[in-house]
């Protein structure tokens, strides 16, 4: 797939098939991204996969953990409003508006699938040092791209969610991330299902030209 046709055709997937993929696609998906560039060619991102058993058990224990109450508690802290620029506040408010009648046209599909992971068959965790520095956190951001690109060109659709990665414990358990490392991100990847009206939503993007200053 052409890249420029990759970048056009990612989106965000929140309701995804069952079908499984297989190891090697997945394989194949996390040596395209390697090749994103990095700082001093530091690197410094590492990728654990779950599916098939191991996954089941975490959206279980996700999903017992959402029951009972527990304080969500990502390594990473979740960042709120307050914690962005004006402008961020207002895309934020602008995308919340387009996409709250999405979730009101189908809310059974939207809180069945966020309860369940978006019943991924596979999720990525992106995982850090201990203590990452911004530089580390920056390179990790354009890691998690280049994945979600390539795999789309590869036929396989993604969705980056903190609410993949807010009990960090019970990764650390099922996936046996050591307690030394941060797990950043996690990406869902599966195949979408095309007639969900979730996944045919499309998020606008400002102007270029509001965002962009060539200077001569």
């Amino acid at each position: 797939m052409d890249v420029l046709k990759a970048i056009k055709d990612r989106h965000a997937t929140r309701a995804f098939d069952d079908k499984a993929i297989d190891d090697q696609n997945l394989t194949a998906i996390v040596t395209d991204a390697q090749r994103t560039p990095s700082w001093g060619n530091s690197q410094p991102w590492e990728v654990y996969i779950a599916t098939g058993k191991s996954l089941e058990q975490i959206k279980s224990r996700y999903a017992a953990a959402d029951q009972a109450g527990v304080t969500e508690a990502a390594d990473l802290a979740k960042a709120h409003r307050g914690d962005f620029s004006t402008m961020a506040n207002q895309n934020m408010g602008h995308w919340v508006g387009t996409f709250r009648p999405i979730i009101e046209s189908d809310p059974t599909t939207y809180w069945d699938s966020r309860e369940n992971l978006y019943r991924a068959p596979a999720i990525a965790y992106l995982v850090l040092g201990q203590n990452p520095n911004s530089w580390s956190i920056y390179d990790l951001g354009a890691f998690s791209q280049t994945l979600s690109l390539a795999a789309t060109a590869r036929g396989v659709q993604s969705l980056s969610s903190y609410e993949l990665v807010k009990y960090p414990d019970i990764l650390r358990q099922e996936l046996a991330v050591p307690t030394d490392r941060t797990i950043a991100m996690g990406i869902a990847l599966g195949y979408e299902k095309p007639d969900k009206v979730l996944n045919q939503f499309r998020t606008d993007r400002v102007a270029t030209q509001q965002i962009l200053h060539i200077q001569h």
